[in-house]
C-alpha cells in the first residue's frame, strides 16, 4: 500500500485509482496545522491505515516546525493514546 501526498492531505488509492483512504489537514498561521478529518474505506478497516495517515501528517508537520490541533475524532484519539505525539500537539 502506497501513501500518496497532496498539498493538504495524504491518501491511498486502490488499483483502479479510486481514493480509499485519506487524511485532510489545514496549515494555519505560521506554526499550526489542523487535522480536519480521516476517512478509511471499510474494506481497509483494521489494517492500521488511519494510524499510518496520522503518522504521515505528524512527520510532515515536524519537518515544517508546526504544532497540530487534531479536530478529527480519530486523529484526536491517536494523539490521546500515542505519547510520542505529545511534543507536536498544540
Amino acid at each position: 500500500m502506497e501513501i500518496l501526498e497532496g498539498n493538504t492531505c495524504f491518501y491511498v488509492n486502490d488499483a483502479q485509482g479510486k481514493r480509499v483512504a485519506e487524511i485532510v489537514f489545514v496549515p494555519t498561521g505560521d506554526n499550526l496545522c489542523i487535522i480536519e478529518h480521516t476517512d478509511v474505506d471499510p474494506a481497509l478497516k483494521g489494517q492500521g491505515v488511519g494510524k499510518k495517515l496520522v503518522a504521515k501528517v505528524v512527520e510532515r508537520m515536524r519537518r515544517e516546525h508546526r504544532k497540530i490541533i487534531p479536530l478529527c475524532p480519530f486523529a484526536k484519539h491517536e494523539f490521546d493514546t500515542t505519547p510520542e505525539y505529545n511534543d507536536i500537539r498544540a
